[in-house]
């Protein structure tokens, strides 16, 4: 087998769903950071919807895991050569700059989605204001402790701009409202990884936190595993961010205090929206809308619509 099938056999492996019939005429090319979370799958559904609604084919791949960033070059070139409209992007690194400024000199406009590169500059970006949630779930924080004692805050990964601001804003807000904040330390872009770094931590902070926090869904499913294989589920406020069907039965029984979590459906609808307006150059420059995160409690948690 050759070098060049053998790139082509990893990426088709590891590469979000597959591509059937013949290649679109109008469509919009959507690259999410990571497919395999709850929170893309929500985002995948807005988008097609949107899609549908506008005449465009979504053609939306990318790497499984936040871990797999160096794929996002090989779907772009697939959208390149497919002749994709515009192009919406959650960027895994500053790596896919040069890729995404060659395109857009291409004339392809590209919408940023979730995160930004900052440079080079996207004709629009639609996202969570991620510093504001990150803030909403340190006060929630401080309610529930009544402003006394520690929290442990759990990181992702560093320089990963959508859970820095998180983790920053949650810091920020639970030490202006009187708690003392621990860094627990990175845990890791998936869910095996940051069971085990969440384990040893929990262990070695033992006794002296009264306050959980994890900044996206596999860090959250990983530190909610390690408080109930430590017994610490229900005996400590666990507040996290995302959602699953295994973070919301732990908000059903208490092990779990309230989530954070992003419109994701929202979020890909207006990603495409937004796409679509700078093909047909109705897109003001530079244009930004934030879409607010909302807060989950046992007592709300049956009104959520994904």
């Amino acid at each position: 087998m050759t070098k060049t099938w053998s790139l082509h056999l990893i990426v088709a492996c590891l590469l979000l769903g597959f591509t059937s019939g013949a290649l679109a005429k109008d469509c919009i090319g959507f690259i999410p950071s990571g497919g395999g979370g709850i929170f893309w799958k929500g985002v995948h559904s807005g988008a097609v919807e949107a899609g549908k609604a506008l005449g465009y084919d979504i053609y939306f791949r990318g790497p499984q895991e936040e871990s797999q960033a160096a794929i996002q070059t090989a779907v772009l070139e697939m959208v390149r050569q497919r002749g994709c409209k515009a192009l919406v992007i959650a960027p895994g690194s500053a790596d896919m700059a040069l890729a995404v400024g060659k395109l857009q000199r291409s004339g392809v406009p590209v919408i940023y989605v979730d995160r930004n590169l900052g440079a080079p500059a996207a004709t629009g970006m639609v996202g969570t204001d991620n510093y504001k949630a990150g803030q909403m779930a340190g006060e929630a924080m401080a309610r529930s402790l009544k402003g006394k004692g520690a929290v442990l805050l759990f990181r992702m990964k560093h320089g990963l701009q959508t859970t820095d601001q998180r983790e920053n804003g949650f810091a920020e807000a639970a030490a202006r409202k009187g708690l003392q904040v621990i860094d627990g330390g990175y845990l890791g872009a998936v869910y095996g990884e940051a069971f085990v770094n969440a384990s040893s931590a929990l262990a070695r902070q033992k006794g002296k936190f009264q306050g959980v926090f994890a900044p996206n869904e596999a860090t959250s499913m990983g530190v909610l595993a390690a408080l109930r294989d430590q017994h610490l589920a229900g005996q400590v406020t666990y507040i996290a961010v995302d959602v699953t069907d295994r973070l919301l039965e732990g908000l059903q029984s208490g092990a779990v205090q309230g989530l954070v979590v992003q419109a994701a459906h929202a979020i890909g609808y207006q990603a495409v929206e937004m796409a679509v307006s700078a093909v047909d150059r109705k897109l003001p420059v530079n244009r930004r809308v934030t879409v607010d995160a909302i807060y989950l409690t046992r007592e709300t948690a049956d009104s959520y619509i994904p």
